[in-house]
Formats: structure tokens, C-alpha cells, sequence
């Protein structure tokens, strides 16, 4: 029952943030004027694709479901880091980057360990 919910909840997450960096992705893809600001808009549309297809393997239990997570876990803590000093502006601190980025190394550790215990041999 437990690896059922963790699964459940992995999916939920890969593919809701991949619909979300999608959709941002291609919507905001005009808007940056900077290139640090391009690069987080990039990041955001890679991990919506890598949302979307960590979601997908995971919902068919496919090992590469781990792979798609570790993508997605880079490049949305790539977008949170990056994004903080980009868009920050003067207000834009390394302490905020750093929380960000902290942040989102510990969601995708635990989004990737998920993904792991919810694909892992047996427990179909």
C-alpha cells in the first residue's frame, strides 16, 4: 500500500510540474531579455518534458523513469537557482539562490528515491 501511494504521488508530481514547465516554457519563451534569463526559461521547458516523461515511465514502472527524474530534478534546481539571481534583480541574493537551490536538491532526492522504491523489481 505504501509504494502504491508513493507511486501515485511521484507521478502526480513529474507530471503535473511537466504539464506546468510545458505551458511556461513555451509561453514565457518570448518574454526573457537577458540570456541568464533564456536559460531559465529553457530549464523550465526541459523539465516539463522531463516531468512529463519521468510521469509516463513511471505509470508503465520503466527503470529510465529514474534517469527522467534525475533530469527534471537538474534542471528545476538549475530554474530555482538561476532564476532567484536572474529575475532577482538587486534584490536577487546567493543566500535566496542558495535556499532555492537547497530546496530543490531535497524535493528532487526525495521525488528520485520515490521513483526508485516505486519502479524497483516487485513492486507491481
Amino acid at each position: 500500500m505504501r509504494r502504491r501511494i508513493v507511486w501515485v504521488l511521484v507521478m502526480l508530481l513529474l507530471g503535473l510540474t511537466g504539464a506546468v514547465g510545458v505551458y511556461n516554457g513555451i509561453s514565457e519563451w518570448s518574454d526573457p531579455h537577458t540570456p541568464l534569463q533564456q536559460s531559465v526559461t529553457v530549464a523550465v521547458f526541459l523539465y516539463g518534458i522531463a516531468g512529463l516523461a519521468g510521469a509516463y515511465a513511471v505509470a508503465l514502472r520503466r527503470h529510465w523513469s529514474v534517469w527522467a527524474a534525475v533530469a527534471w530534478g537538474v534542471c528545476t534546481t538549475y530554474a530555482a537557482t538561476v532564476a532567484t539571481i536572474a529575475y532577482g534583480g538587486s534584490d536577487g541574493s546567493s543566500g535566496a539562490a542558495l535556499a532555492a537551490g537547497s530546496a530543490c536538491v531535497l524535493i528532487a532526492a526525495a521525488t528520485i528515491w520515490g521513483v526508485r522504491v516505486s519502479t524497483a523489481a516487485g513492486s507491481r
